[in-house]
């Protein structure tokens, strides 16, 4: 278990006084690399022994409410060497005065790719040490929720440009930006809603300068929530991932 506490600073809160959602992300992403940095390196050293690390699969449940601006948090993570290629990794953020309260828990199932053959490998192998000490740990579900394909009928998209600041170390768009395009997409008024749950599942890259299409359709409007699923085209047609989410009123 890895543990760091944050502050969320203004420029990582919105309108509502809460942290972003692609500010959480990155938080978690930190959290991540921060982690392993003494067994694998960074994210460039782990590159220049020939790796990289690809999302797959991606799971954020709000428990209670995000952090908001100025409040400090703690952020803990563990993760699994999983069955096969998969590696899962979850996080749990609570509040710095009462760490029993979990605002946020998150779950993330990842493939270690050789970049001299683009093809996966088996992480436990190529690099054993990020492992050693997860043995005891307790086992992580590997199930995810399976998303389904947005309906044709009162299906909204909305065009978003593929930007050079989109992109991460890799030169592939970061895993946050596309969570960003599909709450920019969703058809309410964010500001009178917040996010309870957030889903992803990614089966390819978009490229830079490219332009993704989102798709939306509403699924269910009932208990005073709303839910909503996504699927991102890429300017070839193809489908890059898919997402799901349940919104509550502010």
């Amino acid at each position: 278990m890895y543990r760091r506490k944050i502050t969320v600073s203004p420029s990582e809160a919105g309108c509502s006084n809460e942290i972003k959602i692609r500010a959480l992300l990155d938080i978690f992403q930190d959290t991540a690399s921060l982690a392993v940095k003494d067994k694998e390196g960074s994210p460039g050293a782990l590159m220049a022994r020939g790796y990289a690390w690809v999302l797959l699969k991606y799971e954020i449940d709000v428990a209670t409410r995000l952090p908001g601006m100025d409040e400090e948090v703690i952020i803990e993570t563990r993760h699994t060497s999983g069955d096969g290629f998969h590696t899962l990794r979850v996080f749990r953020v609570s509040p710095a005065l009462d760490e029993s309260k979990t605002l946020v828990l998150a779950k993330t199932s990842w493939v270690l790719i050789d970049l001299a053959s683009s093809r996966p490998v088996r992480a436990i192998q190529h690099i054993p040490e990020v492992f050693e000490d997860v043995i005891d740990d307790v086992p992580i579900d590997p199930d995810f929720t399976k998303i389904k394909k947005p309906s044709d009928v009162k299906t909204s998209e909305t065009l978003f440009p593929v930007r050079f600041h989109d992109l991460d170390a890799n030169g592939h768009v970061n895993n946050a930006v596309y969570f960003e395009w599909a709450f920019e997409a969703t058809p309410l008024d964010l500001t009178a809603w917040s996010v309870r749950s957030m889903k992803a599942d990614f089966s390819k890259s978009v490229k830079y300068k490219d332009t993704v299409k989102v798709k939306v359709c509403e699924t269910e409007n009932a208990g005073g929530e709303r839910a909503f699923i996504y699927e991102i085209v890429s300017g070839e047609g193809k489908t890059a991932s898919r997402f799901a989410s349940r919104f509550m009123p502010v």
